[in-house]
């Protein structure tokens, strides 16, 4: 009875150990295009507003600005600890 407990034991930290290693390889397949998208999204907006509000001296699309900003500001904050996260959890696998 105990030996079939330790055998499912064993099964189940092997799964779990499997599961954490598919998880890692998908975030780290995700990791470019969460880093990516918003980069150039915002740069998208920071773009409309240089050369249609800066350059046009339109005050209609400091909207554009703002958006380019936040998108840039909060895709920094987030996305760096996210990658030391996972360059943490590679190092330990």
């Amino acid at each position: 009875m105990i030996e079939k407990e330790k055998m499912m034991k064993t099964s189940t930290n092997r799964r779990n150990e499997s599961a954490q290693k598919l998880l890692l390889r998908l975030e780290l397949w995700f990791a470019p295009l969460l880093l990516v998208v918003p980069l150039i999204v915002s740069l998208v907006f920071l773009g409309d507003w240089y050369v249609k509000g800066f350059i046009g001296r339109s005050a209609s699309y400091d909207g554009e600005l703002f958006l380019g900003l936040l998108l840039l500001i909060g895709n920094l904050l987030f996305d760096i600890p996210f990658l030391r996260s996972l360059r943490m959890q590679k190092k330990k696998q």
